[in-house]
């Protein structure tokens, strides 16, 4: 029997945590061969696996057995449900995990799968990254750019991103006193610069903090998209558009994208307002140069953005590379 390397299939696991769900959305994308959303361990082990098999099995034209990838990561408690998949795919299977961050002792567990992406961990098939996997490309920034051009239009240079988080299930420190104080420090970089503000939350922003943050920043030119209100694709249009950023530092996902641009991007790492495990996560990235702590002055500067998407790309392809000659000769025998 002739078997000849087929395309993968890629299989991302559910989440209700979007930048968990982008970021595997994200990889899929970039790895180039389609993917397929398939749903969270629903508690019985053997239904899940009977699911993924008939899945697997659809897929599979006329039989052949093809590699399969499944991308899964932080968010829901998944480490050990998922670590079992391999039992019902063996040599077939590149099981991939995610991880955005991870308590003081990581699961165990971890060790089973084939590779762990961590902007934390270190080690034998761990990819350690400059900040957190994401799904920013400048293919999808360069059209947001464009689509989006003239929500931007009116907005005197430089623009300034305001990208604002809120509370975690660890910090709760994100309130109305906390919003004024960044508001007035946002007010006086842009003022400083005789530009602009472009604003977005997310939904852990408390309302009542917003509504003060806005109060607060009034004074200037502010343009502001409510994320529950606006086209998704508004945000990378903000990326695009915007000459430099301030982020709150609850939000390592929108500190990884913004670091992706290559822009200069400020932080409030206020300790009332960021977790330490964010905080890790961001010092990771102002390291690295891609970001310094919010202060009440901007000087520009330059440095090599970080591509934790990319890194996690070229590992997964490499895998695949030296697994192929072997995934052949299983096949034949199968």
């Amino acid at each position: 029997m002739n078997v000849e390397f087929v395309a993968p299939l890629v299989w991302i696991v559910d989440s209700a945590y979007t930048g968990e769900f982008h970021a595997r959305i994200g990889v899929a994308e970039r790895l180039g061969y389609g993917y397929q959303t398939i749903p969270l361990p629903n508690g019985d082990a053997e239904a899940y696996a009977r699911l993924l098999e008939h899945r697997y099995n659809r897929s599979c034209r006329d039989g052949e057995l093809r590699p399969l990838i499944l991308l899964s990561g932080t968010g829901e408690d998944t480490i050990g449900p998922i670590a079992d998949v391999k039992r019902v795919f063996q040599w077939r299977l590149l099981n991939v995990y995610l991880a955005s961050i991870l308590p003081d002792e990581p699961d165990p567990r971890l060790g089973e799968y084939d590779l762990v992406a961590s902007p934390q961990l270190s080690g034998t098939n761990i990819v350690t990254t400059v900040g957190v996997v994401h799904r920013m490309t400048d293919r999808l920034l360069n059209q947001a750019f464009h689509r989006h051009r003239q929500l931007f239009a009116d907005l005197a240079r430089p623009v300034v991103g305001l990208l604002v988080g809120g509370n975690t299930r660890y910090c709760f420190g994100f309130d109305e006193s906390h919003a004024r104080c960044l508001g007035r420090r946002v007010v006086r970089i842009v003022a400083s610069l005789r530009g602009s503000l472009a604003v977005t939350n997310s939904r852990r922003t408390p309302k009542d903090a917003l509504a003060a943050l806005l109060d607060e920043v009034a004074g200037l030119h502010v343009e502001f998209f409510d994320w529950q209100q606006t086209d998704p694709d508004v945000y990378p249009a903000l990326l695009a558009h915007s000459d430099l950023f301030v982020a709150t530092g609850d939000s390592a996902s929108m500190c990884s994208e913004v670091s992706y641009t290559g822009k200069p991007l400020l932080v409030d790492v206020n300790d009332c307002a960021t977790e330490i495990y964010h905080r890790h996560i961001i010092d990771k990235l102002i390291a690295h140069g891609a970001a310094r702590p919010l202060s009440d002055t901007f000087h520009p500067w330059t440095y090599a953005p970080p591509d934790p998407t990319g890194a996690v790309v070229s590992a997964i392809h490499e895998r695949l590379a030296a697994n192929r000659s072997s995934f052949e000769r299983k096949a034949k025998r199968t």
